[in-house]
């Protein structure tokens, strides 16, 4: 089923972040983001869990919080052609582990999921489960301290989440978005982000 609602409410949703140069806070600098969408696949070939077919068959991908200058990215929601790819540098992370780790470690389903995205340039993963009790539900790998972190119930859960920006969504994209234009010594933190939902953030304690 396409979810047209969705894919509307993508596509519309923009904003800026309010930013302060990291060790010259009294320099600001105001980015714009937007979402970037691709057309979905018409052979994805997808098991019936997480409301992943009905997400792929809205969109071929989703890029949210992009800025389109510095080319920050703040999460990605990848094709299913990219999946292998993304499992393979997924697995890289764990395939090291010791067994006592990976009993320790590592959730029952771990050889049993899907990689469908990622915070990019981070290390970090969304893993589905496609069977079991979670199935279907979004995790993400942490690979600062191997945390396996529940995010939502579905694929569809997730983006309406990242519609909704609140404080701690604004904190987690922060530590990875630099907005670098140039001058790899010139960076900047993102201290507010308001959008055109009326919604507003801070990164503030």
């Amino acid at each position: 089923m396409r979810l047209t609602s969705l894919q509307q409410q993508v596509a519309t949703h923009t904003g800026v972040f309010l930013c302060e140069r990291i060790n010259r806070s009294e320099e600001t600098k105001t980015v714009q983001f937007c979402h970037v969408i691709t057309p979905p696949a018409a052979d994805a070939d997808l098991p019936d869990v997480g409301r992943l077919r009905d997400f792929f068959a809205t969109f071929g991908s989703v890029v949210f919080y992009v800025d389109k200058v510095s080319g920050d990215e703040g999460k990605r929601i990848a094709a299913p052609d990219e999946w292998p790819d993304l499992d393979s540098d997924f697995r890289g992370w764990i395939d090291n582990l010791s067994e006592s780790e990976r009993l320790e470690i590592l959730p029952d389903w771990i050889n049993n999921c899907l990689v469908i995205g990622e915070e990019p340039g981070t290390g970090n993963y969304l893993l589905m489960p496609v069977s079991g009790k979670t199935a279907g539900r979004v995790f993400l790998f942490d690979h600062d301290g191997y945390e396996f972190v529940e995010k939502a119930t579905d694929l569809v859960d997730y983006a309406e989440r990242l519609l909704s920006p609140d404080d701690r969504l604004l904190a987690d994209i922060a530590t990875h978005m630099r907005f670098i234009d140039g001058d790899p010594m010139i960076q900047w933190w993102i201290r507010e982000l308001r959008d055109n939902r009326g919604n507003v953030s801070t990164t503030a304690a």
